[in-house]
């Protein structure tokens, strides 16, 4: 007779638990976000075609040029602001307010500047609505400076969906620019360089959370370079 070895129900266990473990590790939950679409996200955060922070940040270097004369004196203005360009659209408005420091002897120092705004937008890969707040400083403002520098961050909170998401195509999604010497030229306008910090926290409507960190990079050539963590995107 053959003999018949008694198997622990304790070694039993063990191992479903072991195999369950093993099981949940190689199927472990797919990420809310991938790096490409967190590098994407950032892209309509700064892009002025989505009405990202850029376009209302180089509106307000136009206006900060022909207030500098009034020293110490706040100003505000309400911008709308409505687009299409290829497969890209913006509806947006921005209520802005702006005070042009000057020293004691009438010399503009820098300008202290407040952005709110909120708006819809739409590309081939993301839609939505977001309301967003900026706090910036500019300096630069003598009429020798070739180009205003421009520190401080950027807010952006909403909700956007992602045309090619099966799963969750709909996130709350907040994103957090600091921005550190954007330069602005002031014969062209655009932004030739600087850097930045991005931070993407999206979560779905069932509970799944996310935050992603990127670094930015303004070029001199217009461009601006978005890194999350290994994948770089320009745009």
């Amino acid at each position: 007779m053959k003999n018949i070895q008694k198997i622990s129900p304790i070694f039993l266990f063990a191992a479903l638990i072991s195999f369950v473990a093993c099981r949940k590790s190689g199927e472990e939950i797919i990420a809310l976000l991938s790096t490409t679409e967190a590098a994407e996200i950032v892209e309509n955060s700064v892009a002025a075609k989505t009405a990202g922070f850029t376009m209302p940040t180089v509106d307000m270097a136009q206006i900060i040029e022909t207030y500098l004369d009034n020293c110490n004196v706040p100003g505000d203005t309400t911008l709308q602001k409505s687009k299409t360009v290829a497969a890209a659209s913006y509806n947006y408005t921005f209520n802005m307010d702006w005070l042009v420091n000057c020293s004691t002897a009438g010399l503009p120092q820098n300008a202290t500047v407040n952005i709110a705004g909120n708006g819809t937008f739409n590309t081939p890969h993301w839609s939505g609505s977001d309301a967003t707040t900026g706090n910036l400083t500019f300096t630069g403002l003598s009429l020798q400076d070739p180009a205003y520098i421009v520190n401080g961050s950027y807010n952006l909170e909403g909700d956007i969906t992602g045309s090619l998401r099966r799963v969750d195509p709909t996130l709350a999604c907040t994103t957090t620019l600091n921005l550190t010497n954007l330069t602005i030229s002031k014969t062209t306008y655009l932004i030739t360089g600087g850097t930045g910090t991005a931070v993407v926290s999206a979560s779905s409507a069932n509970g799944q959370q996310q935050t992603l960190n990127a670094s930015l990079v303004f070029n001199a050539d217009g461009t601006v370079t978005v890194t999350v963590n290994d994948h770089s995107h320009q745009f």
